[in-house]
């Protein structure tokens, strides 16, 4: 592991042995306030599922955007558990390690008051990306001609390696920052990079392909080995490209990987391959899991017919063929205009302290502040895509570069308070531009509620979630839950009318 290592402080002190258990994932569910055994309404959606013996919770806790300065994301956290979400879905690179590791304080801290068991909760994480402190530790070895092998250079700030060594770094930082001794599912998360910088560099497809699978039978022997030494339970893969046209350039095909997992299995003279999970995006708006057929049956057949897993991520954010991101969220009984007033009434309020907190620094040591980067552009943001992209390119970077000028002059407490304003403006500002951009949604909510009566009274967001638990069936919704008002609208999916999964899955929209 690299010498000077960045991730250092996001270690825990020990780890957890243990892993779910059939007893463990039941003796939960049963104790849990949302999810009792017997309680599951025949009127409802079911709450949970079965996998290998384990009843797992039908939406899982995902932590894409969660970190350790926010204590929401840790109130979520905790909210959802005891709320009986027995899943939680995380990865190396969310929130540069402190996601896992925020999860491993709360996991640690819920076992050592007897609040939980680590028997009771399925953990799921993923390795591939290299960016933020990984990229640190890439680039410093590589100038000790020491890199990891196979790396795809994507982008600048953005690579990509699923080769053993470097799935080896990943797992043993995943668990240290885990506080875990074994995962439950280990995810190669989004191979489908080394294929689109194939695509940038003209490589023709057949060469390209031939590679890609190459490379995952070579993971898949590596994640056997880790098995069996109990590091990882099951492996798999996620991809947001599994739901693709077979001739598309990046696609990546849940057919050949189930082949490619079947050899590595007769190869090492198993009974039975680790391969047990998939991971695809699935909304109202995203159906191919659903209508794309491959080899005369979709995703979900195809996963079920062979035992796998079915994890459903991007469930309130489509992507629609523009290319723009839609957050399938509408609560029909909000006044726009007010909650607008009231979201930029509290914008204002942080605006103003952060002018106070700023004199902390020296005149004109800094150029523009939070608010001089986002305020002039309120009302110009088109959709959360929009805002995003100019998050990422404009706002973070000056953000950064604020927090470091706060830590050199004032030290880590005020950089600490600094981080915890910003990261409630940034969800003001969410939501602001969610309201801002809500007639497409209203739309959208209208045409479900006419064909769909039970969900007329819902929020579109706890509608979405119903449809998508109801046509995957026994899959699992990763839905991203950073604060408790977002576990509590998880729960309130469950309590909207059955629908026949036939009849969901009719459901169609442009």
């Amino acid at each position: 592991m690299h010498t000077n290592d960045p991730f250092l402080s996001l270690y825990q002190n020990s780890s957890l042995p243990g892993s779910s258990s059939a007893e463990g994932t039941r003796s939960f569910l049963q104790r849990s306030s949302f999810l009792k055994e017997g309680e599951a309404d025949r009127n409802s959606v079911t709450r949970a599922i079965q996998f290998r013996n384990k009843i797992l919770s039908k939406i899982a806790f995902g932590s894409y955007r969660i970190g350790l300065e926010n204590p929401d994301h840790r109130k979520a956290l905790q909210h959802s558990l005891k709320n009986g979400f027995n899943v939680i879905d995380t990865s190396s690179n969310y929130g540069n390690g402190e996601s896992e590791s925020l999860i491993g304080e709360v996991l640690g801290d819920s076992i050592r008051s007897s609040e939980l068991l680590r028997e009771n909760v399925f953990l799921i994480t993923k390795a591939g990306y290299i960016q933020g402190k990984n990229l640190e530790i890439v680039s410093d070895l590589e100038k000790q001609g020491r890199e990891f092998p196979e790396i795809t250079y994507y982008s600048e700030g953005c690579y990509h390696c699923i080769h053993p060594d470097f799935l080896e770094d990943q797992l043993e930082r995943s668990l240290r920052r885990l506080g875990l001794e074994t995962v439950d599912v280990f995810l190669l998360h989004n191979p489908e990079y080394f294929l689109m910088d194939r695509e940038k560099h003209n490589v023709p497809k057949e060469k390209a392909t031939l590679q890609y699978y190459e490379r995952i039978k070579h993971a898949f022997r590596f994640l056997e080995s880790k098995r069996k030494e109990g590091k990882i339970l099951h492996y798999g893969i996620s991809s947001n490209t599994f739901p693709e046209d077979p001739e598309v350039y990046t696609a990546t095909s849940l057919t050949r990987v189930l082949r490619i997992a079947g050899e590595v299995r007769n190869e090492l003279g198993l009974e039975e391959s680790g391969f047990a999970a998939v991971q695809f995006p699935g909304n109202l708006l995203e159906r191919g899991f659903l209508d794309k057929k491959f080899e005369g049956k979709n995703l979900i057949e195809i996963a079920r017919e062979n035992g796998l897993l079915v994890l459903i991520n991007r469930p309130l954010n489509a992507i629609a063929p523009s290319g723009n991101i839609r957050r399938l969220s509408y609560d029909p009984d909000a006044d726009p205009d007010s909650v607008l007033d009231t979201l930029r009434l509290q914008l204002n309020g942080i605006y103003d302290w952060e002018r106070g907190f700023l004199s902390i620094l020296p005149a004109g040591s800094y150029k523009y502040s939070f608010r001089d980067v986002t305020e002039p552009y309120l009302d110009q943001f088109q959709n959360q895509d929009h805002l995003n992209q100019f998050l990422e390119r404009t706002v973070i970077p000056i953000v950064q570069q604020l927090i470091s000028q706060v830590e050199t002059i004032a030290g880590i407490q005020k950089r600490n308070e600094y981080i915890e304003s910003l990261n409630g403006a940034l969800s003001v500002l969410e939501r602001y531009v969610s309201f801002r951009t809500v007639r497409d949604r209203r739309e959208l909510y209208e045409k479900l509620v006419k064909f769909v009566p039970q969900y007329s009274g819902n929020n579109l967001s706890s509608s979405a979630l119903h449809w998508l638990c109801s046509v995957v069936e026994d899959g699992i919704v990763l839905l991203g839950m950073r604060r408790e008002e977002y576990v509590d609208d998880a729960a309130a999916s469950f309590l909207i009318s059955f629908v026949a999964p036939e009849k969901l899955k009719s459901v169609e929209f442009p």
